[in-house]
């Protein structure tokens, strides 16, 4: 299926600086879009580093052909899943070593200490995309007038609901919310999800950072899905609505329509 996308960002009116990052590279249909940690220094860092290496460790047809090979004697010997797709391995494998990068650079300069993102990787295939993420930024469906949220935050407010602490509708009034128990840089290893989702025509994938998903309900989400025609001007009225509820933190949102070809 041939892609069509469109991504943006905007620093709020809450902070000096945009620590969000997001990638779209049109030729291996691969979007990202990753949230460097408020309370962390320097998070745009940590951010940059991990787009950065996945859009590098996606354009190395070298890399490729090693990882193609160790993916299939992983799975002869039983060490991946016989359900786990090659397009899945790779986008953990990209995510894994953007990670790596992003805790050796803060390794090797003490400056950089706690540096970490939260992460939310898409690759289109011909009849599937295939999903990552690591932390609380989100991946949603479209499809033809209803939203659905295709990752599970990692985050504590999920944890406490799937231990029966709380439940799902008292997210507003939970007051340690945005406390993510899982992100990228923190730990020379990280456990990326991942998952493969079958695709219609005229399904969207809209990517995006807590800046939209915290502040913008998802009814009004679908809204604005529903009454954009294009993927940019379905971005801009997100971004929009998030910046009406206060633009408190930074915010990205990036969508991607699937077409005939």
């Amino acid at each position: 299926m041939k892609c069509v996308a469109y991504g943006e960002t905007h620093p709020g009116y809450m902070r000096s600086n945009n620590e969000d990052t997001f990638l779209w590279v049109p030729d291996t249909n691969l979007a990202v879009v990753a949230d460097g940690m408020a309370g962390h220094r320097f998070g745009e860092l940590a951010s940059s580093i991990a787009t950065n290496t996945i859009q590098r460790f996606y354009s190395s047809g070298e890399l490729d052909q090693l990882l193609s090979g160790q993916f299939a004697r992983a799975k002869r010997a039983g060490m991946e899943p016989r359900q786990l797709s090659y397009e899945q391995f790779k986008l953990r494998r990209a995510m894994e070593e953007a990670n790596l990068a992003i805790f050796n650079t803060a390794r090797r300069n003490p400056q950089y200490e706690t540096m970490g993102t939260t992460i939310v990787g898409l690759a289109a295939g011909e009849k599937s995309v295939f999903v990552a993420h690591v932390g609380d930024s989100r991946i949603y469906r479209f499809r033809k007038g209803t939203l659905e949220q295709v990752t599970k935050d990692h985050s504590l407010f999920n944890e406490y609901v799937r231990m029966g602490l709380v439940r799902a509708e008292d997210a507003d009034t939970f007051p340690l919310k945005n406390v993510v128990v899982r992100a990228m840089g923190l730990q020379e290893q990280v456990v990326v999800d991942t998952a493969m989702k079958s695709v219609r025509k005229g399904d969207e994938f809209l990517l995006c950072s807590d800046g939209l998903s915290d502040y913008v309900p998802g009814p009004e989400i679908e809204r604005a899905m529903a009454g954009n025609e294009t993927p940019e001007a379905q971005v801009k009225a997100l971004l929009t609505l998030a910046l009406q509820a206060g633009g408190p933190d930074n915010v990205t949102a990036l969508v991607i329509r699937l077409e005939d070809e």
